[in-house]
């Protein structure tokens, strides 16, 4: 089976996944708290994060099932157009097919709850709610993942969620403020300029706290599944690691221009109103970013299906002969 039919699958649903965890914080702890100077009140930002929301929540739930299909074609040694029959056995009797369960079942949720307050302004609690369902479905990615090889719920379980959850909340962010949100600030221009920049410092801020915890765990993470120089620049996976941190210190980097000089130019000129260019500035960045958080995710998915160079002779982590 092709390296791209098993990649694409699990490329949308971190995609998805992430567009979904940006939506629901940004909703909950940074659109909320906008001015509303007069042109870009809350009503006209979070109508469309919530068509947002319902887009990643369909797309997850599709690519789910895609990735269901493709993982037991790949498990059985079938072909994806004869793989029907043993999907049961797949869903049944095997730690994937567990996981798989559940994280579908939190993604239907989501997507029930996103229809249910379709129309209207969410309540917080909803917003909770949905928020919950995502950690739910980024705890059995990790679960189903390279971290589930030494055993469930184990310290690697662990330590990759708590890397994961930062990733898709930062890079999810920047996806939501490059789609949704800074395209109908920028076209009320000076109007909008309390708005921006009260959003881009907020963000500003939980974007850093969520660096924080990728550079935490970023060092186990690399350990454990890169392992030395030689196995990282030797292997296939030890190469999309590297790509992987060179994107995201080239996001880091960037991140830090807009938290440092973007930033601060937006508040002057909300005060003064003698730099609009700022907001332009500050939009085609994070439009480059989020660009860049689609090839980390990219990056990623690929990991996903590539043996770790830790353990070159580590076979598949989830083949049919293994079921547990």
């Amino acid at each position: 089976m092709s390296l791209f039919l098993q990649v694409i699958p699990e490329w949308f649903e971190l995609i998805s996944l992430a567009g979904s965890f940006g939506v629901l914080v940004l909703s909950l702890w940074v659109v909320p708290q906008a001015t509303g100077d007069g042109a870009s009140g809350q009503a006209s930002l979070l109508a469309p994060m919530w068509r947002l929301l319902a887009i990643c929540a369909a797309t997850l739930l599709a690519s789910s099932i895609l990735g269901l299909l493709v993982r037991s074609a790949e498990m059985s040694g079938s072909p994806v157009t004869g793989v029907l029959p043993v999907v049961p056995t797949v869903l049944l009797r095997t730690h994937y097919g567990h996981t798989w369960i559940l994280r579908w079942v939190a993604i239907a949720v989501l997507a029930l709850v996103e229809m249910l307050v379709r129309g209207s302004r969410p309540s917080r609690p909803s917003s909770y709610a949905m928020l919950g369902c995502a950690l739910v479905v980024s705890a059995m990615d990790s679960a189903s993942g390279h971290p589930s090889d030494a055993g469930d719920l184990g310290v690697g379980e662990l330590m990759d969620w708590l890397h994961l959850v930062p990733a898709l909340v930062w890079g999810g962010g920047l996806l939501v403020l490059a789609s949704a949100i800074l395209p109908p600030l920028v076209k009320h221009g000076d109007r909008a300029a309390h708005s921006m920049a009260g959003i881009a410092s907020r963000f500003s801020r939980i974007a850093g706290g969520a660096v924080g915890f990728i550079a935490l765990t970023a060092p186990y993470q690399t350990r454990a599944y890169g392992g030395g120089f030689e196995e990282l620049v030797q292997s296939p996976y030890g190469r999309i690691l590297v790509a992987k941190i060179v994107l995201f210190l080239l996001l880091l980097a960037l991140g830090a221009l807009n938290r440092y000089i973007s930033v601060p130019r937006l508040h002057e000129w909300a005060v003064s109103a003698t730099q609009p260019v700022a907001a332009a500035q500050f939009t085609r960045t994070v439009k480059f970013e989020a660009l860049l958080v689609a090839a980390v995710l990219l990056c990623a998915a690929v990991l996903r299906h590539e043996v770790p160079s830790r353990h070159p002779a580590q076979h598949d982590h989830h083949p049919m002969a293994a079921v547990r």
